[in-house]
């Protein structure tokens, strides 16, 4: 049974026209909404960004959001519309568990685009294997559908997200607190963590340089993101009559947690 799903993610960005234009150009659908840019796949939404005249500060948040397609054909698509209209990537890798593409939007937001291999794949000596391979970006372009890719196609989903944090420990301890995640799989300095034996739903490192601040409202990247839980697990963890919870995680990153999933 499912019991959780990502909704929306957020971000506050300077240049809300660019943005927009930027995401539209990757495959997502555009419209105004209450002062706010919401960019869908089909009908659903996947990012909603939002106008700050701040300017960027060296401080945790996100490390990239991450664009599920439902297949490796559609996958072939967008890698092809990519490399035809010239959009800037930064990666591309085979993770065991998914073929993946990394990209950056204009104001330095990460976004991954993926597909997941077959669940039955993903094991390795009876646990979930993940690794950074070489992808055959070859055989993904021949498995492509199409060279007409305009729009991400229907069932598109945000797969996951991943995070830069503060203090890894404290951070996994809140979310197996607040949504009863567990450890899936571990790497240096950076966890991976599901409910349902899904490879990740959320991720958290500590590879930023330097020595970054907290995050804080209102500046550029990460504003908030949005998960839903199945109405029993949601009870269970909040016996409350609150259809939302409103949290901040140990770096100061906010979310939402709503009961039921988006129809």
């Amino acid at each position: 049974m499912k019991t959780i799903e990502l909704g929306a993610v957020h971000l506050n960005v300077n240049n809300l026209t660019n943005m927009r234009e930027y995401y539209e150009h990757l495959g997502l659908t555009g419209k105004m909404e209450d002062g706010k840019v919401v960019l869908y796949a089909d009908d659903r939404p996947l990012l909603i960004l939002h106008e700050t005249h701040k300017t960027r500060r060296h401080e945790v948040g996100l490390y990239h959001f991450a664009i599920k397609v439902p297949t490796r054909g559609d996958f072939g698509d967008f890698l092809y519309h990519a490399a035809k209209t010239r959009i800037p990537v930064t990666g591309f890798s085979d993770h065991y568990v998914s073929e993946a593409v990394y990209l950056t939007d204009p104001e330095g937001n990460g976004i991954e685009v993926y597909r997941d291999r077959p669940q039955e794949e993903w094991l390795k000596d009876g646990s979930i294997h993940m690794s950074t391979e070489v992808m055959d970006l070859d055989g993904v372009l021949q498995s492509r559908q199409s060279d007409e890719f305009t729009k991400f196609p229907k069932n598109t989903v945000l797969g996951h997200i991943h995070l830069h944090v503060l203090d890894l420990e404290a951070s996994s301890q809140h979310y197996k607190e607040t949504l009863g995640l567990e450890k899936m799989f571990d790497y240096p300095s950076a966890g991976f963590y599901s409910r349902d034996g899904y490879h990740h739903h959320i991720a958290m490192n500590l590879w930023l340089p330097g020595s970054p601040k907290e995050k804080e409202d209102y500046y550029p990247g990460i504003h908030s993101f949005t998960l839903y839980l199945e109405p029993s697990v949601y009870d269970a963890l909040y016996k409350t009559e609150s259809y939302k919870m409103v949290h901040r995680d140990p770096s100061n990153i906010l979310y939402e947690v709503h009961r039921g999933f988006i129809r």
